[in-house]
């Protein structure tokens, strides 16, 4: 049985869904009536894992709702970013991803970190290049207190769904 659980939020025209857990074989995705709906919000923070069937799963529900409303994407954690990059459709063409975790690592105190870059504010894309802007990136203190950690990906890899 699947650890998968959302709740919706209605304001307006705007639906929000949080999802919860795991995106696997027994995942059921919330049924959206769209009538009224301009955009859909999904909160993706407390997504732990997707698997394989999860993938098929999340393709099968998402794109019809994305070829009949504005889609955006938010909190997106490292898993969910990987398929972004390697799946196709699984980030839908109308679809904005406003936010997204990148994995960070300080080597001096064996201390990993996923920290929220926000689109636009932390992380841009000008001139088909992508724009870190890292003094406005937070990281969670070290445990030796003077961490030194570095992005935990391949940029050009990771950041690649944001040139689509």
């Amino acid at each position: 049985m699947s650890e998968f659980k959302s709740n919706q939020k209605l304001d307006g025209p705007c639906l929000t869904l949080q999802f919860f857990g795991t995106i696997d074989e027994d995942v059921i995705f919330p049924s959206v009536d769209i009538a009224g709906i301009k955009q859909i919000v999904i909160d993706l923070q407390a997504v732990k894992t997707i698997n394989s069937v999860g993938i098929r799963e999340w393709l099968n529900w998402i794109t019809p709702l994305a070829s009949s409303v504005e889609m955006t994407l938010m909190n997106c954690p490292k898993a969910l970013v990987f398929q972004f990059n390697m799946v196709e459709g699984f980030l839908p063409a109308n679809a904005k991803v406003t936010s997204f975790y990148v994995p960070y690592y300080c080597e001096s105190c064996d201390q990993e970190d996923n920290v929220l870059f926000q689109v636009g504010q932390d992380i841009s894309l000008q001139n088909g290049t992508v724009q870190i802007n890292k003094k406005s990136i937070k990281l969670n203190s070290c445990k030796e207190g003077s961490c030194q950690a570095e992005m935990d990906v391949t940029e050009a890899k990771y950041f690649q769904f944001l040139k689509r």
